[in-house]
């Protein structure tokens, strides 16, 4: 299955609406803590943990050195990119790299994790004093798929259960909100049509990429959200997804 959501990532985080979408808004925020942490005028060291295929890792070297983190299996390599980014492997590399990130992100990684709490406490051990996390997680239970089974997910969340395990693990939280609110309904009716037509067939993912003009009709539309909530205009009350932002305080 983890394979299987490798696949589709690959194919399609490059171009497809929402992987696009999510890329404006969750990059607004990594701006906003990168200048928190004292950027241009101190480059930075950014992690991406759980960082995939390494398709974000170009847009996050503006701001000093950067690299990944995953489970680097070797049947997974034929989906990796951008190679000139150092990776490190999630089970032996990072002991050695606490204290060592002043900025980190973790997109749509924590709903993979067993214990959330301690995932996001070894996230913060992996910060310099002060440093930040960017994270992104699917919002709802009740908007379980097939998406979140070939990606092996253990939850989803609300923006009041993604707080408390900030906070359980030591995390300030500085800003969190929902996003892809004006989907919401679309992705609602989506998921439960599915549920009732193929409630016996094998899970598949819900992500396609549809025709060139409706594509681009729901990234700007995705995208104008993303602006909103990315420069923290606007804390939505309800998406498909949730961002936030948290700070190490010792």
């Amino acid at each position: 299955m983890q394979r299987e959501g490798f696949r589709v990532t690959a194919v399609h985080e490059a171009d497809h609406w929402w992987f696009r979408s999510r890329r404006d808004l969750f990059l607004r925020q990594v701006a906003r803590a990168a200048h928190d942490l004292g950027f241009p005028a101190h480059p930075l060291r950014l992690l991406d943990f759980g960082c995939g295929t390494g398709f974000n890792l170009s847009y996050l070297r503006e701001y000093g050195e950067v690299c990944g983190a995953d489970r680097l299996r070797p049947e997974d390599r034929e989906f990796g990119r951008h190679d000139e980014f150092p990776r490190l492997d999630l089970e032996r590399d990072l002991a050695a790299r606490e204290g060592s990130f002043h900025l980190v992100t973790a997109l749509d990684v924590l709903e993979h994790l067993d214990d959330d709490v301690q995932g996001l406490r070894e996230l913060r051990r992996l910060l310099v004093p002060g440093g930040q996390i960017v994270l992104t997680v699917p919002a709802y239970d009740w908007l379980w798929s097939g998406e979140d089974v070939i990606s092996e997910h253990r939850r989803r969340y609300t923006r009041s259960r993604i707080v408390r395990a900030c906070e359980a693990a030591g995390l300030r939280v500085q800003y969190a909100s929902y996003f892809n609110l004006a989907i919401l309904p679309a992705m609602a009716s989506v998921v439960w049509a599915r549920r009732l037509v193929a409630r016996r067939k094998e899970p598949r993912s819900n992500l396609w990429m549809p025709w060139p003009w409706l594509n681009q009709t729901l990234y700007a539309l995705c995208s104008q959200e993303a602006s909103w909530v990315g420069a923290q205009r606007v804390s939505l009350p309800a998406g498909t997804s949730i961002i936030c932002r948290v700070r190490e305080d010792r």
